[in-house]
């Protein structure tokens, strides 16, 4: 049987009894306390039953009982009684200190997955348990039928070695359970993330993210002294687009505009919605000649898009320019709107290069 196996039975088991109006925390509560009650249910019918086997019936008799109990998910003060009743039926702290690992159990679950306050009930019921238990342990020597060293040392072992393996499993689901909810917690922040920077009908980034890219492309070059081009497109006469074919048809076409410059820029580039029909890129350690080269590259090739309207066409207008050591934002971007208007006072259709 695989790891991958091994978890899976893990969580179908600590899934019982889980419903799906509790909230992740009150689940993580409920699945650690099913750990728990179910598995020392097991442990108690196996020694229970070990009890009878080596010739103490009544003592077996009581751990046999409370598995019931603790299997029908029922989780009061028996769970931690039970330890001491073993304990009185084996003759007090003499014979019965080997079963006294799970007095622990009670409050230590408490601690971790309920309250400060309920585990410090759960050590009060425990600490007068025990104070009962010393009173009165001379009372339950004499009753008890004497165990021999050997077997008791054993079943102290084996007791030991059960209650590690229960704390490990507990443990295991607790901090398995938490990896996962802080690994959906990150993947919903970066999805987050993701919807707050990406323009949601073109799929390309927005006007927040362009803001970031240029701000960092521009500390960038002020350190390294690489050019960094920019080119702002968007297509001509749109308006009636819109007008003449519907804002559905609008859509669809500034989805294949945005997806046709996608298509056209290098990895290191940077596409993003400017803002309606705009849109901006940003080229770095790119020269004026390369700039232009790609923007009439993507003017052809957004000339030659075809729709499923036979009568609808677009073609789209560019500006270029290279920004300048220490320039700020505003003066880039006011710079290459400048350039596109120069297109479309020229005809539209076509590229500007406004130098610096």
């Amino acid at each position: 049987m695989n790891v991958r196996r091994h978890r899976g039975i893990i969580w179908r088991w600590a899934s019982l009894g889980l419903d799906e109006d509790d909230s992740p925390d009150l689940q993580l509560k409920k699945s650690v306390m099913t750990i728990v009650s179910t598995s020392i249910a097991s442990l108690a019918i196996f020694w229970g039953s070990l009890y009878i086997y080596s010739g103490y019936p009544w003592a077996g008799a009581i751990p046999l009982s409370y598995s019931l109990i603790s299997l029908s998910s029922t989780l009061h003060l028996l769970i931690l009684l039970l330890p001491f009743l073993l304990m009185w039926r084996l003759g007090g702290f003499a014979n019965g200190s080997v079963v006294m690992i799970w007095g622990f159990f009670a409050p230590l679950a408490a601690l971790f997955f309920i309250d400060l306050k309920a585990a410090a009930r759960w050590m009060l019921a425990y600490i007068i348990l025990l104070s009962f238990s010393a009173i009165f342990d001379h009372h339950f020597a004499t009753l008890a039928r004497q165990m021999p060293a050997t077997l008791n040392t054993v079943y102290f072992v084996m007791n030991t070695g059960c209650g590690f393996t229960l704390i490990a499993l507990a443990l295991y689901y607790f901090v398995k359970d938490r990896e996962r909810a802080y690994e959906q917690l990150r993947q919903n922040e970066i999805h987050i993330r993701e919807l707050m920077l990406t323009d949601p009908l073109t799929g390309v980034p927005n006007r927040r993210h362009l803001d970031n890219r240029l701000a960092m492309e521009l500390s960038r070059q002020t350190r390294y002294g690489q050019p960094l081009a920019i080119i702002m497109t968007d297509i001509d006469l749109f308006k009636r687009v819109n007008d003449s074919y519907g804002h559905a048809m609008g859509d669809k076409v500034l989805r294949d505009f945005a997806a046709c410059l996608q298509e056209n820029i290098r990895e290191s580039d940077f596409l993003a919605r400017f803002g309606g029909e705009e849109f901006v890129l940003l080229l770095p350690n790119s020269t004026e000649k390369e700039a232009q080269t790609m923007a009439e590259r993507m003017r052809s090739a957004v000339k030659a898009l075809h729709f499923e309207i036979p009568s609808l066409h677009i073609t789209s207008s560019f500006g270029v320019t290279l920004t300048r050591q220490g320039e700020d934002m505003s003066a880039v971007l006011d710079r290459v709107d400048k350039a596109m208007y120069m297109s479309k006072t020229r005809g539209r259709d076509c590229v500007t290069l406004l130098r610096t």
